[in-house]
């Protein structure tokens, strides 16, 4: 019994050195890292001893306690909140620093040094940041998410598909959703990073740039500048888990937060923007048909927000779609689902504009306008899309030698289900907005939409191009014609820009929108179609060509002085023959 308290005594009298030994150990880690984040701040880490830069991510793995085998080791998980944030958080900014300074082709050759021992993974960084998914606190999970996203970036072509392999496999290994969310999230960030994303006041700044005692190496590959390599490998790897991804959505839904990111990084992955091959999506095409189908009154407002984005996306109808001779299947099948179930399965009753409630009911107030103009613009693109492509297919077989009757009956039978959609769709706007009863499709799309120039633009082009692919039969409807009226819909949208041409030169100028496909669409039905656009101008037709007149003039001086930033000439002959049948017609 003595004897044991002896023992007892002896082991507690080596303990306290040994914590005293830590704590004085962490307590320089954390000023050595305060030292490295103001020195990333300064954009230069030449000033820092090798030995205190190595130091901190030597301290991943620190003493802990003591026993007759030598030392065992804490990981990170083990550290408290503030050490751990603090850690963290200097990995992503010497990160983020040294993909900026790489972008412009010059590093801080420290500041290189330090990330190529990360990007070796010497110290095993990324499966101690993976581990961090699972954490107690939501911010250091968070976090760390952030810093592991940056460390890939930095790391581009010299990323492990082990170590993406290990952040997937972490989605599927448990059922946690907050670890699915995380690895989820980190694919999503670097997926839709943008490379050279550099705002023009930053490049006059002289505080973001190394200062002039740092010792700078140029940058001149161009690959270190191109982050499509690491998005493919990340695209890769989750592309063998998608299916048991998808499986499982049904049981994200019980956490929102989960299904958000799980839908964000679906649309990150298919949306034109992020840039991403047609061979390394395509795969991401499967299993939308039973998304459609989630559209119910039983699905929160949230959910209904990012599944509409994502199968917006997929008709991207302005920005690809539209300029296609022959559609892809996945998108058509997904438009073919939109249309059935707006006419079939009455999708638009269940929309939760008011809350959740499951049915958009009766009367005017406030509701949830974001969620009522995706869903239009989804029927507005899934209409489109279908009219589009049952032309392509008639053009087809015309070559074949089909006779025209056939083909007019196809275009009749697609000409009544579109005008049904059409129909719930005008239904369904005017019972949550206070349109008047007798305001045109064409009409109100251009006022529901003038807040959002893409979604405006994206929709005038799809009421265009439904209207003359569809309507310019000899038998079709006068009521479909008027609904989609063109002229209508130029009218409307030049009141809501109170016939400002400066307004159409930004549009036709910026590739925020559409507007230059618009515009020519647009010019050219007027020139085909002149006395029916004069008919339908309802006594607008000289406010509309002062328009057309003070805009083909400040584009021709810009022209003059080489300032237009593409070849407008097509946009400009056709403003010149529209200005002379206008002025035959004047005459």
């Amino acid at each position: 019994m003595v004897r044991s308290k002896r023992i007892a005594a002896q082991v507690a009298g080596m303990e306290e050195p040994i914590k005293k030994r830590l704590k004085r150990d962490e307590e320089g880690t954390n000023e050595d890292l305060e030292t490295l984040q103001r020195s990333l701040l300064d954009q230069c880490l030449c000033l820092m001893p090798e030995s205190v830069l190595i130091k901190p991510f030597q301290g991943i793995k620190v003493l802990r306690q003591e026993d007759t085998r030598g030392y065992s080791t804490s990981y990170i998980a083990d550290w408290n909140r503030d050490r751990t944030l603090l850690f963290v958080s200097s990995v992503q900014l010497l990160c983020e620093v040294a993909i900026k300074q790489n972008a412009r082709g010059l590093v801080c050759s420290r500041i290189g040094d330090v990330c190529d021992a990360l990007v070796r993974n010497e110290h095993g960084l990324v499966d101690h940041l993976i581990e961090l998914s699972g954490h107690s606190d939501r911010f250091v999970c968070f976090s760390a998410g952030r810093a592991l996203s940056a460390f890939f970036l930095a790391s581009r072509a010299h990323v492990d598909p082990r170590w993406l392999d290990r952040l997937t496999d972490n989605a599927l290994s448990t059922n946690n959703p907050q670890k699915m969310s995380f690895s989820l999230e980190v694919i999503k960030r670097v997926v839709e990073w943008k490379d050279c994303e550099e705002h023009p006041l930053e490049e006059r700044s002289g505080d973001d740039r190394p200062p002039a005692s740092c010792h700078v190496l140029s940058v001149s590959d161009p690959d270190s500048l191109d982050s499509s390599q690491i998005k493919c490998l990340c695209i890769k790897a989750l592309e063998a888990k998608w299916p048991s991804v998808v499986s499982r959505f049904d049981r994200l839904l019980q956490n929102e937060s989960t299904a958000v990111t799980f839908l964000g990084l679906w649309e990150a992955i298919i949306s034109v923007k992020a840039n991403l091959s047609v061979v390394d999506t395509k795969p991401f095409y499967a299993y939308l048909d039973r998304f459609v189908m989630l559209l119910h009154s039983r699905v929160s407002p949230i959910i209904w927000k990012h599944l509409l984005d994502l199968f917006n996306e997929v008709l991207c109808y302005g920005s690809t779609l539209a300029l296609q001779d022959l559609l892809a299947e996945e998108p058509c099948s997904l438009a073919h689902l939109v249309v059935r179930s707006v006419k079939d399965s009455r999708l638009l009753d269940a929309l939760p504009y008011r809350g959740g409630s499951g049915s958009f009911g009766g009367g005017y107030g406030d509701g949830d306008r974001p969620l009522l103009q995706k869903v239009v613009l989804l029927v507005l693109k899934s209409v489109a899309v279908t009219v589009k492509e049952t032309r392509c297919e008639s053009s087809s077989d015309s070559s074949l030698g089909s006779e025209n009757e056939d083909e007019d009956e196809d275009m009749a039978v697609i000409e009544r289900s579109i005008h049904e959609v059409l129909r719930q769709l005008d239904n369904c706007v005017k019972t949550l907005l206070p349109f008047h009863p007798e305001t045109p499709v064409a009409q109100w799309v251009v006022q529901l939409f003038a807040d959002q120039d893409d979604a405006l633009v994206e929709g005038m082009v799809c009421c265009l191009d439904v209207s003359v692919g569809l309507l310019q039969r000899p038998n079709s409807s006068a009521e479909l014609r008027r609904a989609l009226s063109p002229a209508l819909s130029f009218a409307q949208f030049l009141r809501t820009v109170s016939h400002d041409p400066d307004v159409l030169l930004d549009l036709l100028v910026s590739n925020e929108t559409c507007f230059l496909l618009y515009l020519l669409r647009l010019l050219k039905y007027v020139r085909r179609n002149w006395i029916e656009f004069v008919s339908s101008c309802s006594g607008e037709l000289d406010d509309i060509m002062s328009v057309f007149i003070r805009l083909r003039l400040a584009i021709d001086r810009l022209v003059a002085r080489a300032l237009f930033p593409y070849n407008i000439n097509p946009v400009l002959r056709l403003l010149e023959k529209c200005e002379q049948m206008y002025e035959g017609n004047a005459g």
